[in-house]
């Protein structure tokens, strides 16, 4: 029987971490400072082809590494032994909030939009970021949802209700709309309380409705733009998707929430997070898609592990590890 996870255990980690985005982050792509900037990149720019494409940190979020929220299938010992072996707390979880921007030299496309205001203190930078690498928000004209959790669609409208991204057309795939906007949508496979499912149920329908002119359903397979093709990775969310980014005989695979953290979910991708919809369904996808990545040696992105989020999948008896790529000087 599914153990419920309250919003306040889910969420409440982010609002209380002990250490807040670096500060002096500048406040505008304009603004202009004697003192030396401190703090890591929150910028990542780097090239598939002839694509450029640019990480862009919306921030990150602590949250308390217990279960049922992470890893119900595994014992507590398990779980704080997976994390110490990996030299990380047992008792923390950190995931990094990693929107990108595409550019193929005709188009700007956006991959999700980040948390807005939902999770502040230590979210919610993207738009800042977007600015910061020399962009305004009236350039997008594409923008990408992977799907409607509200730290992938929370950058989409304003606090007013207008579109932050007025000239780009919006997509998102067929079954993922289906399942948001339906008056009784299916979270009998979820571990979380009913309170939070109905705040992730009413804030996707307002910004469904509020956008709801501006969205193309899709389905897998389908060209977004030249050189990106959407790709079903259902579990997480009923219409999860990846992408497919190709350009000039490279390509890179843009798995989003196929796995939130580089460790529990790759060294053993069978443990599930309290967010999936349908846990064996995530699960059985997950091992699929990384047996494909990892046979094919394929690059790939993710929007939840360590900033810059770019690497590729090895494969290790029954487990999948994370293999991050280096920073690449630009």
């Amino acid at each position: 029987m599914n153990t419920p996870f309250s919003r306040r255990d889910a969420f409440g980690m982010i609002a209380l971490a002990a250490a807040s985005v670096a500060a002096g982050i500048t406040k505008s792509a304009n603004a202009q400072t004697s003192q030396p900037r401190k703090g890591n990149s929150d910028i990542y720019q780097f090239s598939v082809g002839d694509f450029q494409l640019t990480v862009l940190s919306d921030g990150y979020g602590n949250f308390p590494a217990q279960q049922p929220m992470w890893a119900p299938e595994a014992t507590t010992h398990d779980l704080q032994q997976a994390l110490t072996d990996a030299f990380l707390p047992s008792d923390q979880l950190t995931l990094s909030f990693n929107p990108v921007l595409i550019d193929n030299g005709k188009d700007l496309l956006l991959c999700d939009t980040g948390s807005g205001k939902l999770l502040e203190p230590t979210t919610g930078k993207f738009l800042q970021q977007l600015q910061l690498a020399g962009y305004q928000p009236d350039q997008i004209t594409s923008v990408f949802l992977s799907h409607a959790h509200l730290d992938h669609l929370g950058g989409l409208i304003t606090d007013d209700g207008k579109p932050v991204f007025s000239s780009a057309q919006h997509f998102v795939h067929d079954r993922e709309w289906d399942f948001w906007t339906s008056k009784k949508p299916d979270f009998s496979k979820q571990r979380l309380d009913d309170k939070t499912k109905t705040d992730l149920l009413e804030f996707a329908q307002k910004t469904f409705g509020t956008l709801e002119k501006t969205f193309k359903r899709v389905a897998a397979g389908t060209s977004l733009i030249d050189g990106i093709v959407v790709q079903a990775a259902a579990g997480h969310t009923p219409g999860h998707t990846a992408l497919r980014i190709q350009s000039d005989k490279q390509e890179l695979v843009h798995i989003f929430d196929l796995a939130h953290h580089p460790v529990i979910m790759f060294r053993n991708p069978s443990w599930t997070v309290a967010f999936d919809t349908d846990e064996a369904l995530a699960a059985a996808t997950r091992k699929k898609l990384f047996e494909e990545f990892a046979t094919n040696r394929s690059r790939v992105l993710g929007y939840h592990l360590p900033f810059h989020g770019v690497g590729h999948i090895a494969k290790d008896g029954a487990g999948y590890p994370w293999v991050p790529e280096a920073w690449q000087q630009t």
